[in-house]
């Protein structure tokens, strides 16, 4: 179904309008009107693009008790050690070739 589009005018703040701006060149969009279109339209059918960046503030809390992060070396160091002193068992396997892929073998040829 196609739908006229229809001329409005809008106020960004500035780094929404450079978001924008980056996300149209990224895109390949030939205006920003057009970036302003698709972001709408997937809001509309409540999807987010796979592309499309995301925001992860309010998802992330920090303790209290260590305001500034002075411990999270320590902790993310904590965390990684604990990670790599668990045993694991590695092995490697060579990727199976198509049978399409795999050259025949050589022929010789005598000449006599």
């Amino acid at each position: 179904m196609f739908m006229a589009k229809k001329p409005v005018s809008i106020t960004l703040d500035e780094a929404n309008l450079l978001w924008l701006r980056g996300r149209a060149a990224g895109r390949k969009k030939r205006s920003l009107s057009d970036a302003i279109d698709e972001i709408l339209t997937e809001a509309r059918h409540g999807g987010h693009g796979a592309d499309a960046p995301r925001s992860v503030m309010g998802t992330i809390d920090i303790a209290i008790d260590d305001p500034n992060l002075d411990a999270a070396d320590a902790a993310v160091r904590g965390q990684f050690d604990d990670s790599t002193s668990r045993p694991f068992i590695a092995r490697e396997t060579p990727p199976a070739e198509p049978a399409a892929s795999r050259r025949p073998a050589a022929r010789k040829v005598s000449h006599g």
